[in-house]
């Protein structure tokens, strides 16, 4: 319970005394966001992992710098 707690008062940036003095549907309801934002950016991080280990380059063209204008 104190870990769930933990979790709602980092997500939502509060206290746990807050927390604690929430009603129990309040509390679950914000546990269950607080949970499914973690969730979703722990598969986001891991989607940039993937990506970032692929090992493609990406080759910009900046010849257009040093064409002279008309």
């Amino acid at each position: 319970m104190q870990l769930f707690a933990y979790l709602v008062a980092k997500h939502y940036g509060i206290s746990l005394q807050e927390v604690y003095s929430m009603s129990e549907p309040i509390f679950k309801q914000s546990l269950s966001w607080a949970l499914a934002i973690n969730e979703q950016e722990r598969i986001e991080q891991k989607k940039n992992e993937i990506s970032s280990e692929s090992g493609d380059t990406v080759e910009f063209d900046y010849t257009f710098l040093e064409m002279e204008e008309v």
